[in-house]
């Protein structure tokens, strides 16, 4: 798994350098019903782990946004020993949000943003116990986040990082990263 996270983290960001090569007219003015999609990558640092991430943002005008989006955390399967026996476990974990974005700042390919949001968390364990089979357990959390943005708009494509904090749910501060493309 320790590959898969190297290869989607070299994936991302040689897809960063061919997007900032492009020279397209910069679109900094935004209009009702505008769509944008965007892709990248998350930390969960909480959980430790990269998250694959992707997702969708209309306009309801041109200082407010609504989105959703979907990470799916790319988490190890791990194995133990104790007591001569060998427990293997596996962890499943994504969640799916929905956001709003107030744009504080728009100006010379530049936006500055906050966000609220409001997810579903969603993690499985699933564990094989030597002597008794397998076993699993899965909990949701409904998330309440809030947070912040800056994008960079680099010519038919913006470059993005979101700090956000989950204040219920799966309490865990994250990090977005990634590139959005106007429609």
């Amino acid at each position: 798994m320790k590959q898969m996270k190297q290869f989607t983290v070299t994936l991302v960001a040689v897809f960063l350098l061919l997007a900032s090569s492009l020279h397209v007219k910069a679109q900094t003015e935004f209009e009702e019903g505008q769509i944008a999609i965007n892709a990248g990558i998350a930390y969960g640092f909480d959980i430790e782990e990269l998250g694959l991430r992707g997702g969708v943002t209309y306009f309801l005008n041109e200082n407010m946004r609504v989105g959703g989006d979907l990470t799916y955390w790319l988490t190890d399967d791990h194995t133990e020993h104790y007591w001569g026996e060998t427990y293997s476990y596996s962890w499943t974990a994504l969640e799916i949000n929905g956001n709003f974005h107030y744009l504080f700042y728009n100006e010379d390919d530049l936006i500055i943003y906050g966000i609220g949001a409001l997810g579903i968390h969603y993690s499985r364990v699933s564990m094989d116990i030597p002597g008794y089979g397998s076993e699993s357990s899965s909990d949701s959390e409904l998330g309440l986040g809030i947070g912040g943005g800056v994008e960079y708009n680099i010519g038919g494509f913006s470059l993005f990082a979101e700090p956000k904090l989950f204040l219920s749910g799966f309490d865990q501060l994250k990090l977005n990263i990634g590139v959005r493309y106007y429609l």
